[in-house]
């Protein structure tokens, strides 16, 4: 499901931008756990999109010289990652976190949205 899909569901959304398998900060593969725990919890009423830095993964083999940073990654106006942002059902930014987030803060973030 793409971010646009998502948001045509009319469910608010939660959308990750990591890459485990050739994260630079060591905390891209526990940030993409996280978020799937989350969603264990949430996922019946919140769409969760991860997107991967890399276009093409597949490609890179353990060379980043290889990589290309995804076009999404690039609209957004990431400069780093990983990135997390809760989104309301009609597609404004509810809250967003750079770096590493825990699952209380997502969870709060969540909760808040729903309250509101």
């Amino acid at each position: 499901m793409t971010i646009l899909e998502a948001l045509d569901t009319g469910k608010p959304l939660v959308v990750t931008f990591a890459t485990p398998l050739y994260c630079q900060t060591a905390t891209c593969g526990p940030q993409v756990d996280v978020v799937k725990k989350v969603k264990g919890q949430y996922g019946d009423v919140l769409n969760f999109i991860h997107v991967e830095v890399y276009d093409n993964p597949e490609e890179i083999e353990g060379d980043l010289s290889r990589a290309r940073i995804s076009p999404t990654l690039e609209e957004w106006g990431l400069p780093s990652e990983p990135w997390v942002f809760v989104v309301t059902a009609d597609g404004k930014l509810s809250s967003k976190f750079e770096g590493f987030v825990g699952e209380e803060e997502i969870i709060a973030a969540i909760e808040a949205l729903l309250a509101s």
